[in-house]
């Protein structure tokens, strides 16, 4: 597939995702290698990975690095008893600080970025992260965020677990707040989105473990959404049309103020959900402003003090 639309291509980006994709370091390698050679010279590449980070050794990294991977998302759900009590090995064993301590030996070969994954359930413990990041050594040196666990597939059990996007940006700014407090640098500016996500971008397509194409990552799984194979390429189908043709015209989001930003909200939730979802920043923009300068200051501050 790469071979076919390569020529006049000018960049290449890769995101290798799972399941774990470190299980398959040396397909990384042998698939990189392969693309690379197809690409002509004047066409840049570059990767990312979405990892667990139980497997990232020092290692791991150096091969990742050569691979041209340069960022690493790491997803943990919460603090260490929650996230062990959600993300064990098959044994039973805890894997929260495996992962930590194996970030703390590569972040000066891959930029690592911390996703944690909170609901309504864990999100009283998500401030244990930063005391995690501390005790490893890691302030400053990754970057981490926030995610609302979505309503995927029914994930959500019937207590309403998940939360409405207004109420996790109140815990959302919670976190940042404490977070800023304890020293720790955040960037909550609102920025101009106009690329929405890759599921509305003619050149972007997710690939399921066995060869299917889809434009968003909430549709694996779903073959009746997917919009060809790797051995066939993309076909011309309703579902990709339906997603080339998309357009953020809902009138209510016209009129806020934060539409530059989000562009609409989630395309897979206009489309298939019945309803737009609105970006967190849009109920406490302010606030997100002033907390930002704050850690902006506080950061000028201390590099003034090294100096």
């Amino acid at each position: 597939m790469v071979k076919e639309r390569s020529r006049g291509l000018s960049e290449l980006e890769i995101g290798w995702y799972g399941g774990e994709p470190l299980l398959q370091v040396d397909r990384i390698q042998r698939l990189t290698e392969r693309i690379k050679a197809i690409l002509n010279p004047e066409c840049s590449y570059s990767a990312s990975i979405v990892t667990n980070g139980y497997l990232l050794t020092p290692e791991v990294a150096e091969t990742l690095a050569a691979c041209d991977v340069k960022m690493a998302q790491i997803t943990l759900d919460g603090s260490r008893k929650d996230h062990d009590s959600r993300r064990f090995l098959r044994n039973g064993q805890p894997t929260y600080d495996a992962i930590l301590d194996n970030v703390s030996k590569v972040t000066h070969l891959l930029d690592i970025s911390i996703r944690c994954n909170v609901d309504a359930h864990n999100i009283v413990g998500a401030g244990d992260l930063l005391d995690a990041l501390e005790e490893k050594g890691l302030k400053n040196k990754v970057g981490f965020y926030l995610a609302p666990v979505d309503n995927i597939n029914d994930t959500c059990p019937s207590d309403s677990s998940c939360f409405s996007m207004e109420a996790f940006s109140q815990e959302e700014l919670d976190f940042y707040s404490h977070a800023v407090d304890r020293g720790f640098y955040v960037d909550l500016t609102v920025r101009f989105n106009p690329a929405i996500c890759g599921a509305v971008c003619a050149g972007s397509f997710v690939v399921d473990p066995e060869g299917y194409l889809y434009k968003c990552w909430d549709e694996i799984g779903m073959r009746e959404r997917c919009v060809g194979t790797l051995a066939e390429g993309p076909r011309m189908n309703a579902q990709l049309v339906q997603w080339l043709n998309y357009e953020p015209s809902d009138h209510e989001c016209e009129e806020c103020f934060a539409y530059p930003s989000c562009m609409g909200g989630c395309p897979n939730h206009a489309l298939h959900g019945g309803s737009k979802q609105c970006v967190s920043q849009r109920y406490q923009v302010r606030q997100r402003m002033i907390l930002t300068e704050k850690a902006q200051r506080l950061l000028s501050e201390l590099d003034s003090a090294h100096v």
